[in-house]
């Protein structure tokens, strides 16, 4: 868990670098749009390149930040295009194309399936894939269900989503440590804002492709769960799952400035495995007794109103750990006990325009106009509410 946070701060790191690339020159951003574009730019070596997909922002200055047929973004500097086009036509590949595509620069040895809502690009066995494949329909399902029976309007990804998984540890964190650095040798998967995906790998330690095809995703997860990490492994694949989905069910919009309590609070939330069940997740909202048990031996006094103004204290490795317990409190607190008032704050980040920035003002404006309390007068309650958890989860 603590492992988790570091890989955090790096993450936010290389999005504050890429978000400054556009900010530079100037900041403001014009409106977002939803139109084809194809760009042709030259590059440094002085060769012509040509890019082509949505274009979700334009800046002052000419710079683009354009999503490709991969739900790759790229940032492209005004002053590096030599030709630009708009269409009017809908640049999506079919789940088969969009497979296709990415197993050609993958690896030697991988293949995909595809599922109602997942291009699923793997090397390990077809039975781990579709072990994953139930896992990741499941959640998606519950999901939805829970924000549209919250209030929430969610929307359906116009594209699949993409999870990459790799048969060996050793391949994972050579291609993983170009994403997310050393980090990779101390997470189980991570999902990235950047390229819109999930990269991960076999969690049964098999790291081989050996494994019968004929394997059923029930005997994958017997196999997952005779692993003394189990519970810890499978929290982490949901808890990376459940980013992808918020990133694209309208809760989050990729490289928006979405508060980091906010979004760790809803993944930490969903997280919580059941090994009694052959998928390795059921339910929402269960008590995440590794999170439950850190908050109640060091609830911090005063952290709720510092992370919602600030997103530091996920930043800082000393504060992380406790920072992550806060978060997975508050936001089951709120989405039991002011559920009305949390859809409504939730609701207002489908609207912030990616690489825009929130003041510690304006976040903490933006809470108390949606609950109408100040995050510390709302503490008491919160206190009550951990101590009724911890109760229950006494013998």
């Amino acid at each position: 868990m603590g492992k988790h946070c570091f890989f955090l701060y790096g993450f936010t790191v290389l999005v504050a670098v890429f978000a400054a690339q556009v900010r530079s020159s100037p900041p403001e951003m014009d409106q977002e749009t939803t139109s084809t574009i194809e760009v042709t730019q030259q590059t440094a070596e002085g060769t012509q390149q040509t890019l082509r997909g949505e274009l979700v922002v334009e800046a002052q200055d000419g710079s683009l930040l354009v999503e490709d047929n991969q739900q790759l973004l790229h940032v492209v500097p005004g002053e590096s295009i030599t030709h630009r086009e708009i269409f009017n036509d809908e640049y999506l590949l079919t789940p088969k194309q969009l497979g296709q595509e990415i197993v050609a620069e993958l690896p030697a040895g991988f293949t995909f399936l595809t599922t109602r809502h997942y291009v699923i690009c793997y090397d390990t066995s077809l039975g781990y894939a579709r072990w994953s494949a139930a896992l990741l329909e499941r959640l998606f399902s519950g999901f939805h269900a829970f924000w549209s029976q919250a209030g929430l309007d969610v929307s359906q990804p116009e594209r699949p989503l993409i999870v990459i998984i790799f048969s060996s540890r050793k391949d994972y964190d050579r291609a993983a440590k170009k994403e997310v650095g050393d980090a990779s040798h101390s997470i189980v998967g991570y999902y990235n804002q950047l390229t819109n995906r999930i990269t991960t790998y076999d969690i049964t330690g098999s790291d081989s492709t050996d494994t019968p095809a004929s394997q059923s995703s029930h005997s994958v997860g017997v196999k997952i769960f005779q692993n003394p990490r189990a519970s810890s492994l499978i929290a982490t694949l949901v808890h990376e799952a459940t980013h992808q989905l918020a990133f694209n069910a309208g809760l989050h919009v990729r490289l928006s400035p979405t508060p980091v309590w906010l979004s760790e609070g809803i993944a930490t939330y969903f997280e919580t495995p059941d090994l009694s069940n052959s998928r390795g997740w059921r339910s929402i909202g269960a008590i995440n007794t590794p999170r439950l048990e850190l908050v109640v031996q060091q609830f911090t006094p005063g952290l709720i109103s510092r992370f919602i103004a600030d997103d530091k204290p996920f930043r800082d490795p000393e504060e992380a750990i406790v920072a992550y317990a806060h978060a997975w409190a508050f936001v089951s607190f709120l989405a039991t006990m002011k559920k009305d008032a949390f859809c409504s704050y939730i609701a207002q980040f489908e609207h912030k325009p990616p690489l825009a920035k929130d003041s510690a003002a304006t976040r903490m404006a933006e809470f108390k106009a949606a609950f109408g309390q100040t995050p510390d007068s709302l503490e008491p309650e919160l206190i009550q509410y951990i101590n009724a958890l911890a109760r229950r989860k006494r013998p």
